[in-house]
Order: structure tokens, then C-alpha cells, then sequence
């Protein structure tokens, strides 16, 4: 158990917050396969020089740490983000997750999500963050654990409702934070329930500065935005490059409708490229031109900066805030 200085879990080890630099909060480097290879194969990314090819893309727009959100059984790779980890050390910081999906991705009669104990599972997570992760990503039935530990743990909810077992999951994700400290992002899917979560997750007693929405920028109302700001949580807004929901001008109008109302400090940055085709390097090895993570930092902070947002505010948001939201709650540490 670490002592009360404050600190974020990369997968190389804990570190000070402030030598995160610019972080994206949530994003995908590697994804092995699992559900989301269903709905599309552009889910599949296991090419671990295009990856790092990705990343140095990323560091050299100015990036330093990256948010990887691929939770067990759904495209989380621990041996690939190891290697590319370790090719990076000194370099860049790596911060991998636990936890869940959305509902759909989940058997609703055999899944262990479904049939384990509720207590039981809370364990599984603990040991994910405090001891290391299974480097099958609970695949099973072996479990063998690596010395990298989980960093962050990732919950997932779906469309315009909240699915028994999302419920189950966001309790034990509750339970996980008041034994570990760890923070909790959410997946919303197409940014709906986000002010649902958030009172589940306050009810249950976990810190709204430990409570990170995704997928926001989705439903772009900025009235709702303000809803959720009150709850003085964190937003993740990850949308630049997404033309086929909004536009990025929609994106950065409505982040800087926060920042005047008073909430630049709740604000994070995220590309969310989960796909083949939404990174350079992939695209490179398919003959494909296309913009990637680094467009987060070389297309879309600059447009903040057209639209009058401060440096100030993008400090906050690329840097300063990410200290806050990504470090372990020591209040609820023994």
C-alpha cells in the first residue's frame, strides 16, 4: 500500500501527477478483438509497430501521458501495452484500465459479469489495481498476474437506459473506488445517462472528483453539460474528428460555453481513436490517409484558441485537470 502522497498508476509504476504533462484521457493503442469486433473488424488494432509508430505521433505533437481504456474481455491487450510501455519508458506514460462494458457485450446468462458474486468481483478488480493485472484479462480460467497494475477502472452504460447488469457493474465500480481510491470513467453510450451515473456513483459514496463521463460530446447540449457540471464531476470530451456525429466547431463552441460559465476545471481532453481507420499509422498499412491521436493537440486545441478559448483554460484542461481526475483518492485508502 502506497502512502498518502498523491499519485496516478501508470503501467510502469506510480508517479507524481505532475509529471503527466498533456494528457489525452481516453484513448486506444491496442485492441485485441472480443465484442466490439462484432459490430465492426475496425476494432480489431494489433499491430504493435503501428501503435507505437501512433504514439510517437502523439509525443511529438506534444502529448505525454494516454488514458488506455480497454477494460477486460474487451480489447485489453496487457502483454502488446507492455511491450510498448517499456519501449517508451522515459518517454511517455501509459495508463491502462479495469472494469467493464457496456451490458451488450456481456452474455446475460453465463457471462462471469452475470453469474460471479458481487463481492467477488469487487476482488477481482482490487487485485487488477493493487497487485496486477491478469495478463489474460480474465479470460479464464487461469489467472496469472503481471507486476503492471490497472491505473483507472472503466465502467459502460448503454443507450437512453441503464441495463441491470451496467447497474451491477457501476456498484461494484463504486466499491472498487472506496477500497482502492482508483478513479471511474464512464462510457455513455452516445452521451446519454450521464446524470444518472453520476447520482448512482454519488449515492454509492464515491468523490465526484473521481468521476470522469465519455462519449458526451455525442449529445451535444450544452444545457445538459451545465447539469452535469453542477455535479462537480469531470467531463471527457474525446469528439474532435468525429464529422459523422458534429462537427469539431460544435465541440469547441460548446466547451467554451463551460469555460465562460465558470467550469474549466472540470474539463478533459480525449481523442477515443478506437478505430483501425481513425489512426495515421494504422492507416498507413493499409495505404490510407487519414488524421490520428495527434490531431487531439495539432488540429483541435488550435481551433480552442481561434474560438478565444485562453491558454489558461487549455492548461487546464490538458494538464492541470487530468492531475486531479486521474489521481488515486487518498480519503479512501487505508
Amino acid at each position: 500500500m502506497n502512502d498518502k502522497k498523491e499519485f496516478v498508476r501508470t503501467v510502469l509504476g506510480d508517479i507524481d501527477p505532475k509529471e503527466m504533462g498533456v494528457v489525452d484521457c481516453h484513448d486506444h493503442l491496442i485492441k485485441n478483438g472480443g465484442p466490439e469486433v462484432e459490430e465492426h473488424i475496425d476494432f480489431l488494432m494489433i499491430d504493435i509497430n503501428a501503435a507505437k509508430k501512433e504514439l510517437q505521433n502523439y509525443l511529438d505533437a506534444g502529448g505525454k501521458t494516454m488514458v488506455t481504456m480497454d477494460p477486460p474481455n474487451v480489447g485489453r491487450d496487457v502483454n502488446r501495452m507492455l511491450e510498448i510501455a517499456n519501449d517508451f519508458k522515459g518517454k511517455a506514460h501509459l495508463i491502462m484500465s479495469t472494469g467493464f462494458h457496456k451490458a451488450k457485450f456481456y452474455d446475460k446468462h453465463c457471462s462471469w459479469l452475470k453469474t460471479v458474486e458481487e463481492d467477488k468481483i469487487v476482488a477481482m478488480m482490487v487485485a487488477e489495481i493493487e497487485e496486477g493485472m491478469d495478463k489474460h484479462s480474465y479470460n479464464g480460467p487461469v489467472v496469472e498476474r503481471v507486476s503492471a497494475k490497472a491505473g483507472i477502472i472503466k465502467v459502460g452504460t448503454g443507450y437512453a437506459s441503464i441495463d441491470p447488469l451496467e447497474q451491477k457493474s457501476l456498484r461494484i465500480a463504486a466499491k472498487t473506488n472506496l477500497a482502492t481510491g482508483v478513479p471511474i470513467l464512464i462510457h455513455t453510450q452516445l452521451g446519454t445517462m450521464g446524470l444518472e451515473v453520476v447520482d448512482i456513483l454519488l449515492k454509492l459514496g464515491v468523490s465526484p472528483k473521481k468521476i470522469i463521463l465519455s462519449h458526451l460530446n455525442k449529445n451535444p447540449d450544452k444545457y445538459y453539460y451545465e447539469k452535469i457540471c453542477e455535479k462537480g464531476v469531470f467531463i471527457a470530451f474525446d469528439g474532435p474528428d468525429r464529422v459523422k456525429y458534429y462537427p469539431d466547431s460544435t465541440l469547441a463552441e460548446n466547451m467554451k460555453y463551460l469555460i465562460d460559465k465558470g467550469y474549466q476545471k472540470q474539463l478533459l481532453l480525449a481523442m477515443d481513436a478506437g478505430r483501425f481507420y481513425y489512426q495515421t499509422a494504422y492507416s498507413e498499412t493499409k495505404g490510407h490517409i487519414s488524421f490520428g491521436i495527434a490531431y487531439m493537440l495539432t488540429h483541435f486545441v488550435p481551433l480552442l484558441k481561434q474560438i478565444g478559448v485562453s491558454q489558461d483554460a487549455i492548461d487546464d484542461i490538458l494538464i492541470n485537470n487530468p492531475q486531479v481526475a486521474l489521481a488515486f483518492d487518498n480519503s479512501k485508502r487505508g
